[in-house]
């Protein structure tokens, strides 16, 4: 998005893995800076100690996938000076603004009645609500407009692509044969999950990115066995390999599946790849050539890039910083222990001219809404006076027992000192008695 807009712009990690040198004269701006875990925010403050840092980003949207809040925490609870954009642009009507506006706001149970008085709140019953929301999604097509499915969950995402892809293929829009290939999906683990044994099992695949430990960059292999510190893999050509957990090897860690593609599909590119895809980009087919596929605006997507999916609905994941003239949410009961204030604040908020929910149960939907994901961290687990009259407390009661086990000490020394006074006494005593016996 900001290189279309004309910036010279690249990912955090292409950053921090050039390792480049920052002057003083630099000025590194840091977009959705939300959604940056607590380490990488520490390696880009070393990597530009002398430059100038500008973190843009909402903490009212999903933060990291990775540990640590780190814009919210630094926001709150640090020195660093911050400003706030109050006015909202991307809605042009009024209503719809406002309806954001309150949700920004994290005044969610008032966005929500907005968006109920505006009509944008719909119920059907479940085996409408997926049919209803991907007629509502071609009519935008067909009115020349831009429009986006948001869902929580990959199941409900699978459910309203399937009714999307078969309405498409009765207006025509899907032409040719269907091509199938085999995808690679992410299952989104943090670093501490890739190295836990635990967490794998036979049939998996691990994705690298870059060339190490005897695998290509962009290589895909197969788990074949689980170790205690250590997986048995297999590559493509049937070749066995071992990859050690723990060693910090940057890869992605996921599950294979079949995926039908034809011309005219959406699809969304899931991982960077050679300064020529990037993740979360929304992409056309144009034509499928074997292994291959041709997009709208001329780029081909290769043999060996297998990381994308269908881009008719995402996750408000992969929605957020995205805008779209209509944005259509797709909220099943199935699906709500997935929806929370964040997840809904962005789902609502992708869209100019017009937002539309639909869900079996408006009730529910509301209520789960209103929950925070939020994390906390250790400076907020406990009051900051709390916290210091706990290290008081704890401090006085290790000076009191301190005090008592010195003054046991003293007492046992005393005891024994007395005792070895009092025995040549005793004994002298003795001697005596038998003399004058």
């Amino acid at each position: 998005m900001l290189r279309k807009e004309g910036f010279e712009a690249k990912t955090l990690q292409s950053l921090l893995l050039s390792k480049p040198v920052l002057t003083k004269r630099q000025l590194v701006v840091l977009d959705e800076a939300g959604a940056v875990g607590m380490d990488d925010m520490k390696r880009l403050f070393d990597c530009a100690r002398d430059a100038r840092i500008i973190l843009s980003g909402d903490t009212g949207q999903h933060a990291s996938v990775a540990r640590g809040d780190a814009l919210r925490i630094l926001e709150q609870h640090s020195n660093f000076k911050s400003g706030q954009l109050t006015a909202i642009r991307r809605q042009r009507k009024a209503a719809y603004r406002k309806a954001v506006e309150l949700a920004a706001q994290k005044r969610t149970v008032e966005a929500f009645a907005q968006l109920e008085r505006m009509g944008a709140v719909v119920e059907f019953s479940d085996n409408q609500l997926h049919d209803s929301a991907a007629k509502s999604y071609l009519k935008a097509l067909a009115e020349n407009k831009s429009a986006l499915l948001v869902a929580p969950t990959w199941a409900e995402i699978e459910e309203v692509t399937e009714k999307v892809r078969a309405e498409l293929k009765l207006a025509g829009r899907l032409a040719g044969e269907e091509k199938e290939f085999q995808v690679f999906d992410s299952l989104s683990w943090t670093e501490a999950q890739k190295r836990d044994s635990r967490q794998y099992r036979p049939g998996m695949a691990i994705h690298f990115h870059r060339t190490t430990h005897g695998f290509d960059k962009n290589e895909t292999v197969s788990v074949v066995a689980v170790g205690n510190d250590s997986l048995k893999v297999q590559h493509s050509d049937g070749s066995e390999n071992t990859f050690p957990l723990g060693a910090g090897i940057a890869c992605d860690v996921g599950e294979r599946r079949k995926l039908k593609i034809a011309a005219g599909d959406k699809l969304l590119l899931q991982s960077n790849w050679q300064k020529k895809f990037v993740n979360g980009e929304l992409v056309e087919v144009k034509a499928v050539q074997g292994d291959s596929a041709l997009l709208a605006d001329g780029r081909v997507i290769p043999a060996d890039y297998r990381t994308f999916t269908h881009g008719y609905a995402v996750t408000s994941h992969a929605a957020q910083g995205k805008t779209v003239d209509e944005v259509l949410v797709v909220a099943s009961s199935r699906s709500l222990p997935a929806i929370n204030k964040e997840q809904f604040y962005v789902s609502i908020s992708r869209g100019r001219e017009r937002c539309q929910i639909f869900t079996d149960d408006s009730e529910l939907l509301r209520l789960h809404a209103t929950h925070s994901s939020a994390r906390l961290a250790a400076v907020e687990a406990i009051p900051q006076r709390d916290f210091l009259q706990t290290i008081l407390q704890r401090g006085n009661r290790f000076m009191k027992r301190f005090r008592q086990r010195i003054a046991q000490s003293l007492s046992i020394e005393t005891t024994e000192r007395s005792s070895h006074e009092i025995k040549p006494v005793e004994q002298q005593r003795q001697s005596a008695r038998h003399i004058s016996v």
